[in-house]
């Protein structure tokens, strides 16, 4: 989830709209209201990375429930104020493209995700996380085998397909996806149904969705509530939730995985 208070921080002045305030008591009421007590806050991009209103809503929650994921300069950062984020519930770095238009070579989107893994690495309980289109996760799979379980993976928004097709293999960057969810430090949030689908049963979803919960024995997966659904603002995910419930086949085990436990590893709550 994201939270906004453009009034006590303001937006960056990069930033390509003007978000409606999303506070820390609304975040808590919502979680409520979907029974997910534990909050990850994840930097929004009109913050860029200024993560002062993270942070404050970040100190305000009990550790066992609250854990942040910041945005910084990999170039500029030091190991110090890493260290000091970690201290204060963070546990991952966000890295995103696409909401934002960003187009980078190969070589080049290369080269910075292997900074951010040598900066978060040392933390050793860090996650890079990824909102890239699902059609260049081929340019992204290569870090998997740099992780030496040290660091984490996360993608964001089930892989985030420019357009869901049928046939999932026809889908550019699908097959990737799966192969890397085969490695236990790679995850893949359940989140942001409709960034991708029309329908609002999301029954297009249902096969990336099941094939997502099948993948490693559901020790990938992830849900997420994506609240206050930036640019979908008033958007109900309940549906979605009760969806995945279902989509479990049933499978109080894989339940328990995709919204509690999963995110704990991930996260390192204890």
């Amino acid at each position: 989830m994201h939270v906004t208070d453009p009034k006590a921080f303001p937006i960056s002045p990069s930033a390509t709209y003007t978000p409606h305030a999303a506070t820390l008591p609304q975040a808590q009421d919502n979680a409520s209201r979907l029974s997910l007590p534990n909050l990850v806050f994840v930097q929004p991009s009109t913050y860029g990375t200024d993560n002062a209103c993270l942070l404050d809503a970040l100190g305000r929650v009990p550790p066992a429930h609250g854990r942040g994921v910041v945005v910084f300069d990999p170039s500029t950062t030091t190991r110090a104020q890493l260290e000091h984020w970690h201290r204060a519930g963070v546990r991952g770095v966000r890295v995103n493209l696409k909401s934002v238009g960003t187009a980078m070579e190969r070589e080049a989107l290369w080269r910075l995700l292997r900074q951010y893994l040598a900066a978060i690495k040392p933390l050793r309980t860090w996650a890079l996380q990824l909102f890239v289109d699902l059609s260049i996760m081929d340019h992204v799979a290569p870090l998997v085998d740099e992780l030496d379980g040290r660091a984490k993976l996360v993608i964001d928004h089930l892989g985030s397909p420019s357009e869901v097709k049928a046939r999932l293999a026809d889908m550019p960057g699908w097959e990737v996806l799966l192969r890397m969810m085969s490695s236990e430090g790679v995850f893949v949030k359940v989140s942001a149904p409709y960034r991708m689908s029309k329908d609002p049963q999301y029954r297009d979803l249902e096969g990336m969705t099941k094939a997502l919960l099948g993948a490693r024995g559901g020790d990938g997966v992830v849900f997420a509530s994506d609240w206050p659904h930036t640019r979908f603002e008033g958007v109900d995910v309940r549906p979605w939730l009760e969806r995945c419930m279902e989509w479990c086949g049933g499978n109080k085990r894989l339940q328990t995985k995709l919204f509690r436990d999963n995110a704990r590893a991930l996260w390192d709550v204890d």
